[in-house]
């Protein structure tokens, strides 16, 4: 009963079951990567920020914890980008504002 038809009918089924199970995995990376936000920057590792904190300190001429136009000129990617990176328009970059603008220049 059912012979070589249904052997046949088995062997199909079974190559499709094989190939649905190997394309779910890639299936499911491409949906977390289409979720997953281009632009945005994952906070800085503990070894950076470190960095980052040392350069704000060495730049911070007067050690007054933020840093002034004149000041950022021993910066040039931040100077340059000095008015896009004061969030606050307060005419100083806080030490926040300068992690944030350091890490969009990553």
């Amino acid at each position: 009963m059912g012979g070589p038809l249904r052997q046949q009918r088995w062997r199909v089924a079974g190559l499709c079951l094989a190939l649905g199970a190997a394309a779910v995995p890639a299936l499911a990376q491409e949906r977390v990567q289409a979720t997953t936000p281009v632009a945005m920057k994952a906070e800085p590792t503990a070894k950076a920020r470190l960095a980052m904190e040392g350069a704000f300190s060495r730049a911070d001429l007067n050690s007054d914890g933020k840093l002034t136009r004149a000041e950022a000129v021993h910066l040039p990617a931040i100077e340059a980008r000095f008015d896009e990176l004061d969030t606050n328009h307060d005419g100083f970059l806080s030490l926040e504002e300068f992690i944030a603008g350091a890490m969009k220049l990553i």
